[in-house]
């Protein structure tokens, strides 16, 4: 059978012709050297596998194409396993496409190549070898390959077959557009690297509050629509969550995503899980006006905005909307479990929130939050007994006072004592219930302003009210 072959088999030692060789090809050879011997399996006991030194090459279709000849090399030992002859396993393993079926035939030549390569180095010498001029355009030169690359990233949002175009029109001497696309691909700025936010700034570091009630997160976000009698009530999520514990202070629905709701949803929060030092918004107006701040600045509540389109460094808060838009909304579509008003839709969100989130343990600190949060229930700060939070959340404006006593707010009169005539006071209220309103003249409080009855203003004092 050696014969037939073209083989001889002097002294333990099998020797392949050149005759014979050209006819096995070169396909797909390794960068390891052919050596023109092939040992048989008692010599080559001393060809121990090495350990594999740190992958160099993490290509993922270099590591596949190693993985493909490392595949064929189990079915070629299998074989010296079984007491064959390394050429006989050879043979065998060019006769078969690798990995599968759908895959490619290799030559004696290339299969002893990648075995001997094997032997010598272990899995990594399997491994493709880099071109030496890799990430070197051949065509593109350096200094056009940076212009590309600057004007690219200046104007982002023009697709490249355009500036490609303009220029051309400018007289610019360029390569083939393919040739800028693979220039671009390497550089990380395809198309498809710049609509996922190849060039924006993120975050550039992970972070978790180190103590519980350091820092918290709100956001607004659409609700479920309501179907009211013959209307549709469209709501609106408001979700406080705490970054350490992962806790939800307080988590409500709103007709409305304005700063009533916001501070419903802050003063709801505050009462039942201490107040935060620190509160960490987006730039909607709920959270950026002039009576947010105060109401922060009097709760000694630091107020932090994120940058505009920089979602990513609130991105707890956004998991939190879609947890509670996967978990808890998606229930209101089965049968029975439908809200009809906007008070059943928050005693069902508040049901889920303390039976289901708040016990679940949370992926990323590996506790539930309500766990987590309670650890830490000796150093949360709360309100002092005594204080009135209604007043906390009080807007502060100024208003001269009008020669007949009265004060204009909202298009309304209201009337304050007389003894404050053109003098600059100070007005303390709810803005949105103006329930109490709370006159203030050099820091003292002087007294409640009420609504000017004008009609029954008209019937007092007579003729003598009037000048003639």
């Amino acid at each position: 059978m050696l014969e037939a072959l073209g083989l001889w088999w002097p002294s333990r030692r099998l020797i392949i012709p050149e005759s014979v060789r050209p006819g096995w090809g070169h396909r797909g050879a390794g960068p390891i050297p052919h050596k023109g011997v092939i040992y048989p399996r008692a010599e080559r006991s001393q060809g121990a596998l090495h350990m594999n030194e740190p992958n160099s090459n993490p290509n993922p279709h270099s590591q596949k194409t190693a993985l493909t000849r490392f595949r064929a090399l189990n079915f070629i030992e299998d074989l010296l396993r079984r007491g064959g002859l390394l050429i006989q396993a050879l043979l065998e393993a060019s006769r078969q496409p690798w990995p599968d079926e759908n895959g490619d035939y290799y030559a004696v030549r290339t299969l002893e190549d990648w075995w001997y390569a094997y032997k010598k180095g272990g899995f990594n010498a399997l491994l493709p070898a880099n071109r030496s001029d890799q990430g070197h355009n051949r065509v593109l030169d350096p200094a056009t390959a940076t212009w590309v690359v600057e004007q690219v990233t200046q104007t982002p949002d023009i697709p490249v077959k355009v500036l490609y175009g303009h220029w051309l029109e400018q007289g610019r001497r360029l390569p083939s557009l393919s040739v800028i696309y693979r220039h671009l691909r390497r550089q990380g700025l395809d198309r498809a690297s710049l609509r996922a936010g190849r060039l924006e700034s993120g975050p550039t570091k992970a972070f978790e509050a180190p103590q519980v009630n350091d820092l918290w997160m709100v956001d607004f976000s659409p609700g479920p629509t309501l179907r009211v009698g013959d209307k549709s009530l469209p709501t609106h999520l408001c979700v406080l969550i705490d970054d350490h514990s992962r806790l939800l202070p307080f988590a409500s629905y709103y007709p409305q995503a304005n700063t009533e709701a916001f501070h419903h949803a802050l003063k709801e929060g505050l009462l039942r899980r201490g107040l935060p030092r620190k509160l960490y918004t987006d730039q909607g107006k709920p959270f950026v006006n002039a009576h947010t701040r105060l109401v922060c600045a009097q709760l000694a509540i630091r107020l932090l905005h994120c940058k505009p389109y920089h979602s990513w460094s609130k991105g707890k808060i956004e998991r939190m909307i879609f947890s509670i838009q996967s978990g808890f909304e998606s229930t209101l579509r089965l049968e029975g479990n439908q809200a009809h008003d906007l008070e059943g839709l928050n005693l069902k969100l508040s049901v889920w929130i303390q039976t289901v989130y708040h016990r679940r343990v949370h992926s990323s600190t590996h506790e539930s939050p309500e766990v987590r949060f309670q650890r830490a229930a000796k150093t949360l700060r709360y309100l002092d007994a005594t204080e009135d939070v209604e007043r906390l959340f009080y807007i502060h404006l100024y208003r001269t006072v009008r020669k007949n006593g009265t004060v204009r707010l909202e298009g309304q009169l209201y009337e304050v004592p007389l003894s404050l005539r053109a003098l600059k006071v100070q007005l303390r209220l709810d803005p949105f219930t103006r329930l109490r309103i709370e006159v203030w003249h050099q820091n003292k409080f002087i007294g409640l302003a009420r609504k000017a009855p004008l009609h029954l203003n008209s019937e007092t004092g007579g003729e003598q009210a009037y000048d003639r």
